[in-house]
């Protein structure tokens, strides 16, 4: 590097400051080729071809990072979702049909999300309102059905076993299903649930 108060060019090129975003993009990548197993300081020095020093610069420990990026799969998942609830035409059952692509386009932060130890010992009903944004969702079933909260919280969590099962399956195995056979099973099940639910009310 040229020195302009001595005129020497000591021949070693400035060093490139390892961002706190540019450590957490990494990691990110990482998992969506290899897992959440992967991410170590050392696999994502090698990807941006610098020292460990960086990342603990950033990030106290490991967890610290893991947890962050944690959080920006969180944002991926959500968006996706979304997206689809904005954008399918389809409203509540467009998002299980995409939370299904989901798991087959992205298996490992589907993985992550919903495969790993998160859910520890939580009620049913707790697993299902897991993630950000749950709660906008139970609101949007109780607008379209006209169901209380808690009947709105019972369909959804029925619906989400249903098609957690589905791409679970989709994100582990060599499994193939359409579409067109996704939508059908979401809807059998939504027009069941519906019609138990509503009976149950009227019994009360």
């Amino acid at each position: 590097m040229y020195d302009i108060l001595t005129g020497r060019d000591d021949g070693v090129a400035p060093k490139t400051k390892i961002s706190y975003d540019s450590i957490v993009t990494e990691a990110i990548t990482i998992i969506k080729e290899n897992g959440i197993e992967a991410v170590n300081a050392r696999s994502i020095a090698a990807r941006l071809n610098c020292s460990i020093q960086p990342i603990f610069r950033n990030f106290s420990t490991m967890d610290e990072l893991k947890a962050v990026v944690y959080k920006h799969a969180e944002e991926i998942y959500n968006k996706a979702m979304f997206d689809a609830l904005e954008n399918s035409g389809e409203g509540f059952l467009g998002m299980g049909l995409a939370y299904i692509n989901f798991a087959k386009s992205e298996q490992n932060i589907f993985k992550l999300l919903f495969m790993s130890n998160v859910f520890n010992n939580g009620s049913a009903a707790d697993i299902a309102g897991t993630t950000k944004g749950d709660d906008d969702v139970i609101d949007l079933i109780s607008n379209l059905t006209n169901l209380n909260k808690s009947e709105s919280q019972e369909l959804y969590t029925g619906i989400w076993f249903t098609t957690h099962g589905m791409a679970s399956l989709l994100a582990t195995n060599n499994c193939t299903l359409s579409n067109e056979e996704t939508k059908k099973i979401l809807n059998h099940v939504y027009e069941g649930l519906l019609y138990s639910i509503k009976k149950q009310g009227e019994k009360i």
